[in-house]
């Protein structure tokens, strides 16, 4: 995985310069002699010390010394292995210890800067040798070496992904991201399109942070193939959630086909090519290009604006990683990522409201029902009810009831143009009226039938009865009462 070399300090690259390097070499405990035959020319970007022990050498250019200030200076070397620096003939510095076998080398880091001291500067030649060996990655990688250059000296991951410190503005916002969309899952009683959407932010962020690591982490070298392998498994882990969610959308009964068969292309198309960095590409491409093929496919079975949007969507994201494929591991694509997921977020969104909107007509619909159906089975019951009040009982009719009130250990039955005084509970009496009668308080139960309206004050809420009368509903039951007047 290149990285980004650039900053407002100017750095003197080297990466242009022919290298002599040497290989084999019996006597390392001296400079070789690079006119040897085993002593060819190299460019800097061939240099391939992966399970080998190198020697190499170059100048450093007259106009590149005379181009520094005269702040201290530092060598900058990015790559797969450790190393040790000669100037002139002088060791100036040492990135873990190179040696010709794994257990007797010792590690470096990915990214090191080693002090140039002035005083061994000459002013015409300047002779620089480097001692490599890699022995203990675990994979080859085709460009182990990133950079060599000369800058004023000061931390070694100053000039590795500058951009590393806005990334973490985009892992905040891919961690929110998982944050909305793993709650949603949990809270929904479809937990496909969330559990999936959650998956996409988690992958994208972690990818995210893995990716930046090397410029905020100074890392051994054997640890760069595991971000390299890692960058690339989450890559694909986003590429097939995306397949999954658009299968699940719009690939109706075949919506399995669709993913297996996805999957599968894209795991043998990306161990097909060789370099992190196409692979990662191909783990999200190619679920993209399988997903524009599916939503195609929907389209011309039936035309869908909302399939028409998604497609829309999918090829900017390819327009645009084409545009940016220099670039697609920067923040670029990452901004892309985000876009996508946002336009993801707003179609959930609307989704999810919807589905909120047709339950509560479902909900509403089956109240209704349900109120007919015990209204059906009250006419079977009895129409009237025993009051035992003043040691006598007295038989009134159910629907000239308005409401009962509690009042201590009695309850205050009001009809038309009289009120009674039963000698009970208030739920002991709830219990033999008919359904159309309606617990709205602690302390009221009202028959349904005469109501004419439901008002609200404030917080508070009220029903108006046929008889003027008002009575309070409780916060608590007004979501149910309100549904069962709506019913009504």
């Amino acid at each position: 995985m290149s990285s980004s070399v650039f900053s407002a300090d100017p750095i003197y690259s080297l990466n242009s310069q022919i290298f002599i390097q040497c290989s084999h070499v019996t006597s390392p405990a001296i400079l070789p002699d690079f006119s040897q035959p085993n002593c060819v020319p190299i460019k800097f970007r061939d240099i391939d010390p992966q399970s080998s022990e190198l020697w190499l050498h170059t100048e450093i250019p007259n106009e590149t010394i005379f181009a520094l200030s005269k702040k201290p200076l530092g060598l900058y070397l990015m790559g797969k292995a450790a190393s040790v620096i000669y100037l002139n003939g002088v060791i100036i510095g040492n990135n873990g210890q190179p040696n010709s076998g794994a257990k007797k080398e010792a590690v470096g880091t990915m990214d090191h800067v080693f002090y140039v001291p002035r005083a061994l500067l000459r002013a015409q030649k300047n002779e620089l040798v480097i001692h490599l060996s890699g022995h203990n990655g675990y994979v080859d990688l085709s460009y182990p070496m990133h950079f060599i250059g000369l800058a004023t000296y000061g931390d070694s991951k100053r000039f590795v992904q500058s951009h590393s410190t806005l990334g973490l503005i985009f892992v905040g916002m891919f961690v929110l991201s998982s944050l909305y969309y793993g709650s949603l899952a949990l809270r929904s009683e479809n937990k496909g399109n969330p559990t999936l959407l959650f998956l996409m932010s988690f992958f994208g962020g972690s990818q995210l942070a893995v990716e930046i690591s090397r410029g905020l982490v100074n890392y051994e070298y054997p640890t760069h193939d595991l971000r390299l392998i890692s960058v690339c498994l989450l890559a694909l882990g986003f590429g097939l959630s995306l397949l999954t969610l658009l299968s699940i959308k719009f690939a109706d009964t075949h919506k399995l086909h669709w993913i297996y068969a996805g999957a599968l292309l894209t795991c043998v198309i990306v161990l097909m090519f060789p370099g992190f960095d196409i692979k990662t590409n191909l783990a999200i491409v190619v679920p993209i290009l399988v997903s524009f093929v599916l939503i195609i496919v929907n389209l011309k079975r039936q035309f869908s604006w909302h399939a028409l949007k998604y497609l829309a969507v999918l090829s900017v994201f390819l327009f645009t990683v084409i545009l940016t494929f220099r670039y697609f591991h920067e923040l670029v694509f990452y901004f892309l990522v985000a876009m996508l997921l946002a336009y993801l977020f707003i179609q959930q969104a609307s989704e999810y409201s919807m589905e909120l909107e047709s339950a509560q007509a479902e909900k509403t619909l089956r109240a209704k029902l349900e109120f007919k159906l015990e209204q059906m089975q009250q006419q079977q019951k009895s129409e009237t009810l025993n009051i035992h009040s003043a040691g006598k009982i007295e038989k009134i009719t159910t629907q000239d009831i308005f409401y009962c009130q509690a009042s201590g250990d009695y309850v205050e039955i009001y009809l038309q143009s009289r009120e009674l005084l039963y000698s009970g509970s208030l739920k002991s009496i709830a219990e033999q009226l008919p359904t159309t009668f309606v617990r709205v308080h602690r302390s009221y139960v009202v028959n349904i039938d005469k109501v004419v309206s439901m008002k609200r004050d404030g917080e508070n809420g009220y029903l108006v009865l046929s008889n003027d009368a008002q009575i309070p509903v409780s916060r608590r039951m007004m979501p149910q009462v309100r549904e069962t007047f709506s019913a009504h």
